[in-house]
């Protein structure tokens, strides 16, 4: 589905445009598939009467924009209930810092809000995401890279080479684990991260794997596996020499990153 415009009265993109381009950022244009997801997770908020990435119906928001169309590399999220008018809305959004950075994310190009009645009580949804397109995948996964090669710099290691096989291999694990709902090294069907790579056409002999979900950005990412023992050991492995990255938007976690290493 194409980006539609805004229905008439609506003046949420008016008054976020301009709170972003006072902090320097591009706008963000409405997307019909976004405020169709946003109306859709209000509404099962307000259904349940009360707020959550997951609705009442067991889905998330995040599986609310893949479902409706909108395959994203970036994805934020507000979910507030109470404010009565649009504009209390974004003013309580600008009221936190968390929040109001991701209203002026300049990574953002899209937007849209939803609301609902529930109980006496309005319950929004406001989505920012950017689409994922084959060259932001490679921007985003060659950052991973990037950072990942600068930490075994500070430990005097030699930088890891790109590895077109370990890639394949890591990006069909964060899209599989997306796709049928799971989070760990062990896919459903017993597949491990050797057996990914092999199934890939990796003759690497020695293979390592770490994955993360719900990071919004390749720093982040980064900077969690090197804040945990067992993710920066991998990291700093002398023994690899090649790099595999993988990343897909969607699931319970809204985002999963996989690293598969090989020496």
């Amino acid at each position: 589905a194409a980006p539609a415009r805004p229905a008439a009265g609506d003046g949420f993109l008016d008054l976020v445009n301009s709170v972003r381009a006072a902090a320097g950022s591009p706008p963000v244009a409405h997307d019909a598939r976004l405020a169709g997801a946003a109306r859709e997770h209000a509404g099962m908020m307000a259904r349940g009467g009360r707020l959550g990435v997951e609705g009442v119906d067991g889905v998330s928001v995040h599986q609310r924009v893949v479902a409706a169309g909108y395959p994203y590399l970036t994805v934020g999220e507000h979910l507030v209930s109470g404010p009565l008018t649009v504009d209390r809305f974004v003013d309580h959004c600008l009221r936190h810092d968390a929040a109001r950075r991701t209203v002026c994310d300049p990574s953002f190009t899209h937007a849209a809000v939803g609301s609902c009645d529930g109980s006496g009580d309005l319950y929004w949804t406001a989505l920012w995401a950017s689409p994922l397109t084959p060259d932001g995948l490679s921007r985003t996964t060659g950052e991973v890279i990037e950072l990942t090669n600068r930490e075994r710099a500070r430990a005097g290691l030699p930088p890891l080479s790109h590895d077109p096989l370990l890639t394949a291999a890591a990006q069909a694990h964060s899209a599989d684990m997306v796709a049928r709902d799971f989070y760990s090294h062990t896919a459903p069907d017993g597949g491990r991260p050797w057996d990914r790579a092999a199934a890939a056409g990796s003759a690497r002999r020695t293979i390592g794997e770490n994955i993360a979900c719900g990071q919004r950005s390749a720093a982040e990412v980064v900077q969690g596996w090197m804040n945990s023992p067992g993710h920066r050991a991998n990291i700093l492995k002398a023994g690899f020499t090649h790099i595999g990255v993988g990343f897909a938007g969607g699931g319970r976690a809204g985002t999963y990153w996989t690293q598969l290493f090989g020496g």
